[in-house]
């Protein structure tokens, strides 16, 4: 789980009357998340906000790219939370090294934690998915990002595996540090050709033509928000970006969250919402290898570097635990993806 910032709340506070003209007399921290930090702000009036921290980059703009795409989602009837806009009209303020912006609480339960969903929900988070390709054409001009196919991880993976491979522990007694290593350096062979693997994929997916949508980048549990009355949002939409619909239709491929055997049906749903599409089993397998080996870059090096401050060590090892062992398992999911577009495809195509 998310561990709170090192930030004093009174800034938030402060920041939260003079920009955003709300007085709130307590916050309440949402632990979770891996690359944001989340309140509830209780105003004085009774009233509801949800504020998100992230890791701010100086040279940003004051208006966070995703902001104005949510609003004008949220005007396209997309269920996302819309954001509060500042005195100036702005989405994001700046509090050290931290971006703060502001969003209507919705209320309900994060769906991190489920590991079985009714069919009902799979079907609504397939319209959901469809309700996003759909819009590119209104919201296009709002998204500067576009699928690179970029690994800019990688390098740092490599390296990381060259020192679990060379025993380069630190030496102070670290025990998550050893433990780490113990969980990798079987692996590492192993996850050297995945990441061959991975870069055979991404030059297939760079020279494939595929139709542009509008990709959320990252739909799972942690991302979405179930109301007791039964309305389902999608939240953190700061990896949205231009890009072919395997980058969001990869995660109900069989990730941990939702079963492989279930693909078809679910694409069933989401072509009856949207349109039928041309999928590649290829470019699926490029999305899944790199989720993965990017989360274990990302994990992998923060252990290494000694900066758990933002999750639990244990946590963190767990992660790390999932990922080695669920490598080796792409290609199995490639191959189930191959045939369930097989037995999909339309005559002509």
């Amino acid at each position: 789980m998310r561990t709170e910032p090192d930030l004093d709340q009174g800034r938030i506070l402060e920041c939260l009357r003079d920009r955003y003209g709300l007085y709130v007399d307590g916050l309440t921290f949402v632990p979770y998340g891996l690359d944001s930090w989340s309140y509830v702000a209780r105003s004085t009036d009774g009233g509801r906000t949800f504020v998100k921290l992230t890791r701010g980059v100086p040279s940003r703009t004051s208006t966070g790219s995703e902001l104005p795409l949510l609003a004008a989602l949220a005007t396209q009837g997309v269920p996302v939370p819309r954001p509060l806009p500042d005195r100036d009209g702005g989405f994001v303020n700046r509090i050290d090294a931290y971006d703060l912006h502001v969003l209507e609480y919705l209320e309900g339960r994060n769906l991190e934690d489920e590991t079985a969903w009714p069919d009902e929900l799979y079907q609504r988070v397939a319209e959901i998915v469809a309700a996003v390709h759909a819009s590119t054409a209104a919201v296009r001009s709002l998204v500067d990002r576009v699928e690179d196919h970029e690994l800019p991880f990688l390098p740092g993976l490599v390296a990381s595996l060259a020192a679990i491979e060379a025993g380069d522990a630190p030496s102070t007694d670290d025990t998550t540090v050893a433990t780490m290593h113990g969980l990798v350096a079987p692996r590492a062979v192993g996850l050297r050709a995945a990441i061959s693997r991975l870069k055979q994929l991404r030059d297939l997916a760079r020279v494939r033509s595929s139709e542009q949508v509008l990709c959320h980048t990252d739909i799972w549990g942690s991302n979405l928000l179930l109301s007791s009355g039964g309305g389902l949002d999608l939240l953190d939409w700061n990896g949205a970006l231009i890009g072919p619909p395997e980058r969001d239709l990869f995660m109900f491929a069989g990730t941990s969250f939702f079963p492989p055997e279930r693909l078809g049906w679910f694409l069933d749903q989401y072509e009856a919402a949207f349109r039928p599409v041309r999928l590649d089993a290829a470019t699926f397998g490029f999305y899944l290898y790199r989720r993965n080996l990017e989360d274990l870059a990302e994990f992998v090096g923060s252990i290494l570097e000694g900066q758990t401050e933002a999750m639990a060590p244990a946590a963190m090892l767990d992660i790390v635990a999932d990922l080695v062992a669920e490598t080796p398992l792409i290609e199995e999911q490639i191959e189930r993806v191959a045939e369930v577009l097989a037995r999909r495809r339309p005559r002509g195509w």
